[in-house]
């Protein structure tokens, strides 16, 4: 081999070497940048629910019994829509769902109630 050849070739191994190296610190820094992101979305939807205000499911449900007599069989609050999703039976012994907004009380949905 004449020495440009091995010039070339050791040129050619460095800037792969390094090239290489470079690669390996910049898919960490990217998959750290991906889950900083992930962390600080999960913040931030978690102080938005804490701090989201709703009115207490007992007004809510003595708005339903207003509307709607029977009972209540179970309810939750759906946090990504801010809204209580309650399972009421009528007094003819259906099951219905009944959708209310969290912040307000209003009954959105009554489900032929």
């Amino acid at each position: 081999m004449t020495q440009t050849v091995k010039t070339l070739v050791a040129s050619l191994a460095a800037a792969l070497l390094a090239l290489s190296l470079a690669l390996s610190l910049a898919v960490p820094a990217f998959a750290l940048e991906a889950e900083t992101q992930v962390a600080q979305n999960y913040d931030s939807r978690r102080n938005m629910e804490l701090n989201q205000q709703r009115v207490p499911l007992e007004s809510v449900i003595a708005s339903i019994q207003n509307r709607c007599p029977g009972r209540l069989v179970n309810a939750r609050h759906d946090a990504s829509s801010n809204r209580y999703i309650v399972r009421w039976e009528t007094s003819r012994q259906q099951i219905v769902s009944i959708q209310a907004d969290a912040a307000t009380g209003q009954i959105l949905s009554t489900g032929g109630c």
